[in-house]
Protein backbone atom coordinates (compact mmCIF):
# COMPACT_ATOMS: atom_id res chain seq x y z
CA UNK A 1 0.00 0.00 0.00
CA UNK A 2 2.25 2.68 1.11
CA UNK A 3 4.30 1.65 -2.81
CA UNK A 4 1.20 2.62 -4.39
CA UNK A 5 0.80 5.40 -2.37
CA UNK A 6 4.18 6.81 -3.02
CA UNK A 7 3.67 6.10 -7.07
CA UNK A 8 0.64 8.24 -6.85
CA UNK A 9 2.39 10.94 -4.97
CA UNK A 10 4.88 10.63 -7.55
CA UNK A 11 2.36 10.92 -10.46
CA UNK A 12 0.39 14.11 -9.21
CA UNK A 13 4.09 15.71 -9.37
CA UNK A 14 4.84 15.68 -12.87
CA UNK A 15 1.49 15.44 -14.16
CA UNK A 16 1.78 14.51 -17.94
CA UNK A 17 4.94 12.67 -17.70
CA UNK A 18 3.35 9.62 -16.44
CA UNK A 19 2.72 7.92 -19.95
CA UNK A 20 2.20 3.95 -20.11
CA UNK A 21 4.58 2.31 -22.67
CA UNK A 22 3.14 2.23 -26.30
CA UNK A 23 2.77 -1.41 -26.97
CA UNK A 24 1.48 -1.63 -30.26
CA UNK A 25 -0.21 -4.81 -31.81
CA UNK A 26 1.01 -8.09 -31.30
CA UNK A 27 4.15 -9.65 -33.38
CA UNK A 28 4.80 -5.15 -34.66
CA UNK A 29 7.70 -4.65 -32.36
CA UNK A 30 10.64 -3.94 -34.65
CA UNK A 31 13.17 -3.71 -32.29
CA UNK A 32 14.10 -6.50 -29.43
CA UNK A 33 14.30 -5.25 -25.73
CA UNK A 34 17.70 -6.54 -24.52
CA UNK A 35 17.85 -8.60 -21.76
CA UNK A 36 16.40 -7.28 -18.72
CA UNK A 37 13.41 -5.38 -17.33
CA UNK A 38 12.78 -2.27 -19.40
CA UNK A 39 10.68 -1.05 -16.32
CA UNK A 40 12.04 0.52 -12.92
CA UNK A 41 10.28 0.09 -9.92
CA UNK A 42 6.71 1.87 -9.36
CA UNK A 43 7.97 2.37 -5.27
CA UNK A 44 10.85 5.38 -6.95
CA UNK A 45 10.06 5.67 -10.54
CA UNK A 46 6.67 6.85 -12.94
CA UNK A 47 5.79 4.97 -15.72
CA UNK A 48 7.70 4.86 -19.00
CA UNK A 49 7.78 7.94 -21.29
CA UNK A 50 7.79 6.59 -25.21
CA UNK A 51 5.96 7.86 -27.89
CA UNK A 52 7.91 5.71 -30.53
CA UNK A 53 6.59 2.64 -32.72
CA UNK A 54 6.68 -0.81 -30.83
CA UNK A 55 9.03 -0.78 -27.38
CA UNK A 56 11.65 1.41 -26.27
CA UNK A 57 14.50 -1.03 -26.45
CA UNK A 58 16.43 1.06 -23.97
CA UNK A 59 15.81 3.23 -21.08
CA UNK A 60 17.11 6.50 -19.72
CA UNK A 61 16.40 7.75 -16.29
CA UNK A 62 16.03 10.89 -14.55
CA UNK A 63 17.49 10.77 -10.50
CA UNK A 64 16.40 14.03 -9.17
CA UNK A 65 14.23 15.27 -5.53
CA UNK A 66 10.62 15.07 -6.78
CA UNK A 67 9.34 15.77 -3.19
CA UNK A 68 9.82 18.93 -0.95
CA UNK A 69 10.89 22.26 -1.91
CA UNK A 70 12.63 21.52 -5.23
CA UNK A 71 9.78 19.88 -6.32
CA UNK A 72 8.84 23.04 -8.72
CA UNK A 73 12.19 23.02 -9.85
CA UNK A 74 12.93 19.31 -10.46
CA UNK A 75 9.62 18.31 -12.31
CA UNK A 76 10.30 20.99 -14.96
CA UNK A 77 13.55 19.15 -15.31
CA UNK A 78 11.74 15.96 -16.14
CA UNK A 79 9.55 18.04 -18.36
CA UNK A 80 12.73 19.46 -20.25
CA UNK A 81 14.13 15.62 -20.76
CA UNK A 82 10.27 14.11 -22.03
CA UNK A 83 10.55 17.62 -24.42
CA UNK A 84 13.92 16.80 -25.69
CA UNK A 85 13.44 12.72 -26.44
CA UNK A 86 9.53 13.76 -28.03
CA UNK A 87 11.49 16.42 -30.73
CA UNK A 88 13.57 13.36 -31.37
CA UNK A 89 10.58 11.01 -31.87
CA UNK A 90 12.08 8.96 -28.94
CA UNK A 91 15.20 7.76 -30.99
CA UNK A 92 18.98 7.89 -30.63
CA UNK A 93 20.75 6.67 -34.33
CA UNK A 94 18.87 3.87 -34.41
CA UNK A 95 18.05 3.51 -30.89
CA UNK A 96 14.19 3.99 -29.40
CA UNK A 97 14.36 5.04 -26.04
CA UNK A 98 11.94 5.13 -23.16
CA UNK A 99 12.28 7.31 -20.11
CA UNK A 100 11.44 7.07 -16.62
CA UNK A 101 11.59 9.61 -14.10
CA UNK A 102 13.11 8.39 -10.59
CA UNK A 103 12.63 9.89 -7.68
CA UNK A 104 15.71 9.92 -4.76
CA UNK A 105 13.71 11.83 -2.18
CA UNK A 106 11.08 10.98 1.02
CA UNK A 107 7.98 13.19 1.85
CA UNK A 108 9.09 12.87 5.33
CA UNK A 109 12.96 14.74 4.68
CA UNK A 110 11.38 16.39 2.16
CA UNK A 111 14.57 16.58 0.03
CA UNK A 112 16.99 13.87 -1.29
CA UNK A 113 17.50 10.49 0.92
CA UNK A 114 20.78 8.24 0.91
CA UNK A 115 18.76 5.36 1.30
CA UNK A 116 17.07 5.85 -1.53
CA UNK A 117 20.05 7.21 -3.75
CA UNK A 118 21.60 3.85 -3.05
CA UNK A 119 18.09 1.73 -3.83
CA UNK A 120 17.54 3.93 -7.16
CA UNK A 121 21.26 3.31 -8.45
CA UNK A 122 20.63 -0.86 -7.98
CA UNK A 123 18.16 -0.40 -9.57
CA UNK A 124 19.83 1.03 -12.89
CA UNK A 125 22.44 -1.23 -12.51
CA UNK A 126 20.65 -4.14 -12.56
CA UNK A 127 17.82 -3.39 -15.26
CA UNK A 128 20.33 -3.90 -17.90
CA UNK A 129 18.00 -2.10 -20.49
CA UNK A 130 19.08 1.37 -19.04
CA UNK A 131 21.90 3.20 -20.79
CA UNK A 132 22.05 5.83 -18.99
CA UNK A 133 21.13 8.41 -16.34
CA UNK A 134 20.56 12.11 -16.15
CA UNK A 135 21.38 12.93 -12.04
CA UNK A 136 21.63 13.57 -9.49
CA UNK A 137 20.30 17.35 -8.44
CA UNK A 138 22.21 16.72 -5.14
CA UNK A 139 26.27 15.99 -4.47
CA UNK A 140 25.97 14.07 -1.46
CA UNK A 141 23.70 11.87 -3.78
CA UNK A 142 26.04 11.67 -6.88
CA UNK A 143 28.53 10.02 -4.45
CA UNK A 144 26.35 7.02 -3.21
CA UNK A 145 25.02 6.45 -7.00
CA UNK A 146 28.42 6.86 -9.13
CA UNK A 147 30.13 4.32 -7.42
CA UNK A 148 27.50 1.63 -8.02
CA UNK A 149 26.91 2.73 -11.60
CA UNK A 150 30.77 2.29 -12.26
CA UNK A 151 30.18 -0.98 -10.89
CA UNK A 152 27.33 -2.49 -13.48
CA UNK A 153 27.20 -5.40 -14.26
CA UNK A 154 27.95 -4.98 -18.21
CA UNK A 155 30.21 -2.06 -17.55
CA UNK A 156 30.36 1.15 -16.51
CA UNK A 157 26.74 2.76 -16.74
CA UNK A 158 26.86 6.32 -17.90
CA UNK A 159 25.60 9.11 -15.93
CA UNK A 160 25.54 13.04 -16.75
CA UNK A 161 24.34 15.46 -14.01
CA UNK A 162 22.47 18.84 -14.78
CA UNK A 163 23.17 19.94 -11.33
CA UNK A 164 26.21 18.49 -9.30
CA UNK A 165 28.51 21.45 -8.68
CA UNK A 166 31.14 19.09 -5.88
CA UNK A 167 34.56 19.55 -7.74
CA UNK A 168 35.54 15.97 -6.02
CA UNK A 169 33.32 14.06 -7.98
CA UNK A 170 35.20 14.66 -10.64
CA UNK A 171 38.94 15.92 -10.05
CA UNK A 172 41.24 16.96 -7.49
CA UNK A 173 41.63 19.82 -5.72
CA UNK A 174 42.90 21.07 -2.56
CA UNK A 175 39.75 20.84 -0.48
CA UNK A 176 38.89 17.06 -1.62
CA UNK A 177 38.07 14.39 1.13
CA UNK A 178 40.62 11.72 1.00
CA UNK A 179 40.94 9.63 -1.81
CA UNK A 180 38.31 11.48 -4.38
CA UNK A 181 37.77 11.23 -7.22
CA UNK A 182 39.04 7.53 -7.76
CA UNK A 183 36.90 6.38 -4.79
CA UNK A 184 33.92 6.72 -7.22
CA UNK A 185 35.13 4.87 -10.35
CA UNK A 186 36.58 1.23 -8.35
CA UNK A 187 36.83 -0.07 -12.04
CA UNK A 188 39.18 2.71 -13.39
CA UNK A 189 37.39 3.58 -15.94
CA UNK A 190 35.13 7.19 -15.96
CA UNK A 191 31.14 7.18 -16.45
CA UNK A 192 30.25 10.39 -14.85
CA UNK A 193 29.74 13.90 -16.37
CA UNK A 194 28.12 17.10 -15.75
CA UNK A 195 27.07 20.46 -17.89
CA UNK A 196 27.42 22.99 -14.90
CA UNK A 197 30.73 24.88 -13.62
CA UNK A 198 32.08 23.25 -10.50
CA UNK A 199 31.97 25.36 -7.18
CA UNK A 200 36.02 25.86 -7.51
CA UNK A 201 34.45 28.52 -9.92
CA UNK A 202 31.15 29.04 -7.87
CA UNK A 203 32.28 29.83 -4.44
CA UNK A 204 35.12 32.54 -5.74
CA UNK A 205 32.36 34.30 -7.80
CA UNK A 206 30.28 34.40 -4.82
CA UNK A 207 33.70 35.76 -2.68
CA UNK A 208 33.89 38.37 -6.20
CA UNK A 209 30.33 39.55 -5.45
CA UNK A 210 30.98 39.95 -1.81
CA UNK A 211 34.01 42.40 -2.68
CA UNK A 212 32.06 44.10 -5.32
CA UNK A 213 29.51 44.88 -2.50
CA UNK A 214 31.89 46.15 -1.05
CA UNK A 215 31.99 43.24 1.92
CA UNK A 216 34.99 43.79 4.25
CA UNK A 217 34.13 40.74 6.34
CA UNK A 218 32.22 37.81 6.31
CA UNK A 219 30.21 35.19 8.39
CA UNK A 220 30.30 31.51 6.86
CA UNK A 221 27.18 28.88 7.02
CA UNK A 222 26.91 25.99 6.00
CA UNK A 223 24.56 22.70 6.46
CA UNK A 224 27.28 20.68 6.60
CA UNK A 225 26.33 18.34 3.74
CA UNK A 226 28.94 17.26 0.94
CA UNK A 227 27.63 20.39 -1.25
CA UNK A 228 26.97 22.99 1.41
CA UNK A 229 30.45 22.21 3.17
CA UNK A 230 32.29 22.27 0.42
CA UNK A 231 31.00 25.10 -1.47
CA UNK A 232 31.50 26.77 1.49
CA UNK A 233 35.12 26.12 1.96
CA UNK A 234 35.90 27.28 -1.87
CA UNK A 235 34.25 30.84 -0.88
CA UNK A 236 36.04 30.75 2.03
CA UNK A 237 39.66 30.59 -0.07
CA UNK A 238 37.82 33.12 -2.58
CA UNK A 239 37.16 35.63 -0.07
CA UNK A 240 40.87 35.57 1.57
CA UNK A 241 42.45 35.99 -1.58
CA UNK A 242 40.19 39.51 -2.32
CA UNK A 243 41.15 40.55 1.28
CA UNK A 244 37.85 39.76 2.69
CA UNK A 245 37.68 38.93 6.22
CA UNK A 246 36.53 35.58 7.74
CA UNK A 247 35.02 36.49 11.22
CA UNK A 248 33.49 32.86 11.53
CA UNK A 249 32.93 29.51 10.00
CA UNK A 250 30.64 27.25 11.54
CA UNK A 251 27.37 24.38 10.67
CA UNK A 252 23.40 25.72 10.87
CA UNK A 253 21.30 22.84 12.19
CA UNK A 254 18.86 22.28 9.83
CA UNK A 255 16.55 21.39 12.92
CA UNK A 256 16.81 24.02 15.01
CA UNK A 257 13.48 25.83 15.75
CA UNK A 258 15.15 29.39 16.15
CA UNK A 259 18.63 30.41 14.91
CA UNK A 260 18.47 34.05 16.81
CA UNK A 261 21.55 32.91 19.32
CA UNK A 262 23.12 32.55 15.52
CA UNK A 263 21.71 35.44 14.51
CA UNK A 264 23.33 37.53 17.55
CA UNK A 265 26.56 35.82 17.31
CA UNK A 266 26.92 36.50 13.81
CA UNK A 267 26.09 40.63 14.47
CA UNK A 268 28.45 40.48 17.74
CA UNK A 269 31.41 39.41 15.11
CA UNK A 270 30.96 42.77 13.21
CA UNK A 271 30.53 40.47 9.53
CA UNK A 272 29.44 43.20 7.14
CA UNK A 273 28.30 40.25 4.94
CA UNK A 274 26.88 36.14 5.38
CA UNK A 275 27.56 33.44 3.05
CA UNK A 276 24.85 30.70 3.28
CA UNK A 277 26.17 27.34 2.03
CA UNK A 278 23.79 24.71 1.63
CA UNK A 279 20.42 23.90 0.34
CA UNK A 280 17.08 25.92 0.60
CA UNK A 281 15.60 22.80 2.02
CA UNK A 282 17.52 22.82 4.92
CA UNK A 283 15.19 25.15 6.85
CA UNK A 284 16.42 27.73 5.01
CA UNK A 285 13.31 29.60 4.88
CA UNK A 286 13.60 29.86 8.87
CA UNK A 287 17.47 30.82 9.02
CA UNK A 288 16.88 33.82 6.60
CA UNK A 289 13.79 35.35 8.66
CA UNK A 290 15.93 35.10 11.77
CA UNK A 291 18.91 35.80 10.15
CA UNK A 292 16.79 39.25 8.94
CA UNK A 293 15.07 39.71 11.97
CA UNK A 294 18.80 39.70 14.03
CA UNK A 295 20.90 41.81 11.03
CA UNK A 296 18.59 43.86 9.32
CA UNK A 297 18.58 44.71 5.63
CA UNK A 298 22.15 46.29 5.60
CA UNK A 299 23.68 42.79 5.82
CA UNK A 300 24.18 41.41 2.49
CA UNK A 301 22.90 37.48 2.37
CA UNK A 302 24.75 35.39 -0.41
CA UNK A 303 23.98 31.88 -1.21
CA UNK A 304 25.13 29.59 -3.97
CA UNK A 305 22.42 27.41 -6.24
CA UNK A 306 21.50 25.03 -3.41
CA UNK A 307 18.94 28.19 -2.48
CA UNK A 308 17.15 27.20 -5.75
CA UNK A 309 14.05 27.43 -6.97
CA UNK A 310 13.34 30.76 -6.13
CA UNK A 311 10.07 30.29 -5.00
CA UNK A 312 11.39 27.82 -1.88
CA UNK A 313 13.42 30.56 -1.11
CA UNK A 314 10.39 33.72 -1.39
CA UNK A 315 8.89 31.48 1.23
CA UNK A 316 11.02 33.36 4.04
CA UNK A 317 8.77 36.20 2.65
CA UNK A 318 10.50 39.87 3.20
CA UNK A 319 13.40 37.98 4.83
CA UNK A 320 14.24 37.05 0.84
CA UNK A 321 14.43 40.51 -0.46
CA UNK A 322 17.92 41.74 -1.69
CA UNK A 323 19.09 38.22 -0.85
CA UNK A 324 22.04 37.33 -3.65
CA UNK A 325 22.17 33.61 -5.54
CA UNK A 326 24.46 32.41 -7.50
CA UNK A 327 23.53 29.92 -10.19
CA UNK A 328 26.60 27.54 -12.31
CA UNK A 329 25.88 29.14 -15.90
CA UNK A 330 24.75 32.01 -17.65
CA UNK A 331 21.37 33.13 -17.11
CA UNK A 332 18.60 32.32 -19.86
CA UNK A 333 18.23 35.67 -21.09
CA UNK A 334 21.82 35.77 -23.00
CA UNK A 335 21.83 32.15 -24.71
CA UNK A 336 22.30 32.03 -27.94
CA UNK A 337 20.16 31.10 -30.83
CA UNK A 338 19.71 27.61 -30.13
CA UNK A 339 19.13 28.21 -26.51
CA UNK A 340 16.43 30.93 -27.28
CA UNK A 341 14.72 28.61 -29.50
CA UNK A 342 14.78 25.99 -27.05
CA UNK A 343 13.11 28.33 -24.26
CA UNK A 344 10.27 29.16 -26.90
CA UNK A 345 9.55 26.06 -27.47
CA UNK A 346 9.83 24.67 -24.07
CA UNK A 347 7.13 27.36 -22.86
CA UNK A 348 4.84 26.70 -25.33
CA UNK A 349 5.29 22.93 -23.82
CA UNK A 350 4.93 23.69 -20.45
CA UNK A 351 2.86 26.63 -20.24
CA UNK A 352 5.40 28.82 -18.14
CA UNK A 353 9.34 30.26 -17.94
CA UNK A 354 11.42 27.64 -17.51
CA UNK A 355 13.91 27.12 -14.51
CA UNK A 356 17.75 27.81 -15.33
CA UNK A 357 18.32 24.03 -14.14
CA UNK A 358 15.39 22.84 -16.77
CA UNK A 359 18.11 24.46 -19.48
CA UNK A 360 20.93 22.11 -18.53
CA UNK A 361 18.90 19.11 -17.91
CA UNK A 362 17.77 19.37 -21.99
CA UNK A 363 21.55 19.69 -22.61
CA UNK A 364 22.04 16.69 -20.86
CA UNK A 365 19.65 15.12 -22.53
CA UNK A 366 20.53 16.08 -26.10
CA UNK A 367 24.60 15.08 -24.88
CA UNK A 368 23.20 11.49 -23.53
CA UNK A 369 21.06 10.82 -26.88
CA UNK A 370 24.10 11.55 -29.05
CA UNK A 371 26.43 9.66 -27.18
CA UNK A 372 24.50 6.97 -27.34
CA UNK A 373 23.74 7.44 -31.21
CA UNK A 374 27.11 7.16 -31.56
CA UNK A 375 27.54 3.91 -29.30
CA UNK A 376 27.62 0.43 -30.55
CA UNK A 377 24.34 0.06 -27.70
CA UNK A 378 26.36 -0.98 -24.57
CA UNK A 379 26.87 0.52 -21.28
CA UNK A 380 30.82 1.40 -21.47
CA UNK A 381 30.74 2.19 -25.69
CA UNK A 382 28.03 4.95 -24.02
CA UNK A 383 29.79 6.46 -21.21
CA UNK A 384 33.13 6.34 -23.76
CA UNK A 385 31.02 8.42 -26.35
CA UNK A 386 30.18 11.02 -23.87
CA UNK A 387 33.37 12.20 -23.20
CA UNK A 388 33.83 12.85 -26.79
CA UNK A 389 31.29 15.50 -26.55
CA UNK A 390 32.02 18.52 -28.45
CA UNK A 391 28.66 20.60 -28.36
CA UNK A 392 28.79 23.50 -30.88
CA UNK A 393 25.54 26.08 -30.95
CA UNK A 394 24.02 24.07 -28.73
CA UNK A 395 21.31 24.88 -26.08
CA UNK A 396 23.97 26.33 -23.34
CA UNK A 397 26.01 27.26 -26.42
CA UNK A 398 29.66 26.10 -27.81
CA UNK A 399 31.41 23.79 -25.17
CA UNK A 400 33.38 20.82 -24.65
CA UNK A 401 33.62 17.83 -21.76
CA UNK A 402 37.05 17.58 -20.85
CA UNK A 403 39.08 14.40 -19.81
CA UNK A 404 37.29 14.82 -16.24
CA UNK A 405 33.90 15.22 -17.72
CA UNK A 406 33.65 18.19 -17.02
CA UNK A 407 31.70 21.50 -18.70
CA UNK A 408 34.14 23.86 -20.23
CA UNK A 409 31.62 26.27 -20.01
CA UNK A 410 32.67 28.64 -16.27
CA UNK A 411 29.85 31.46 -16.11
CA UNK A 412 27.96 31.96 -13.29
CA UNK A 413 25.09 34.03 -12.82
CA UNK A 414 23.47 36.13 -9.81
CA UNK A 415 20.22 36.63 -9.15
CA UNK A 416 19.00 39.32 -6.82
CA UNK A 417 15.60 38.15 -4.51
CA UNK A 418 13.14 40.78 -6.25
CA UNK A 419 9.42 40.95 -4.83
CA UNK A 420 9.42 36.85 -4.56
CA UNK A 421 11.65 36.25 -7.81
CA UNK A 422 15.17 35.65 -8.79
CA UNK A 423 16.08 38.65 -11.29
CA UNK A 424 19.30 38.67 -12.95
CA UNK A 425 21.93 40.70 -11.39
CA UNK A 426 24.95 39.70 -13.25
CA UNK A 427 27.60 37.11 -14.46
CA UNK A 428 31.22 36.51 -13.24
CA UNK A 429 34.07 34.53 -14.65
CA UNK A 430 35.83 34.26 -11.91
Amino acid sequence: MKKRLLAGTLAAAVGTLAIVVATGAAGTDKVAAPKGKTVLPSASCLKVVYGGSGKPQYLIASDLPLQGSNRPQTTQMTKAIQFILQGKKYKAGNYSIGYQACDDSTAQAGKWDPAKCTSNARAYSSDRSVLGVIGTFNSGCAKLVVPILNRAPGGPLAMISPANTYPGLTKKTPLNAAGEPNIYYPTGKRNYSRVVATDDFQGPADAELAKRLKVTSVYILSDNETYGKGVAQTFQGGAKKRGIKVLGFEAWDPKATSYEALANKIKQSGAKGVFLGGIVCNNGAKLLKDLRAGLGKAVPLIGPDGWTPFSAVAEAGSAAEGMYISVAGIPNEALGATGKKFIKDFVKFQGRKPDPYSVYAAQATQILLDAIARSNGTRPSVAQQIYKTKVKGGILGTFNLDKNGDTTLKGITIYRMTKGDGKTYSTIYP
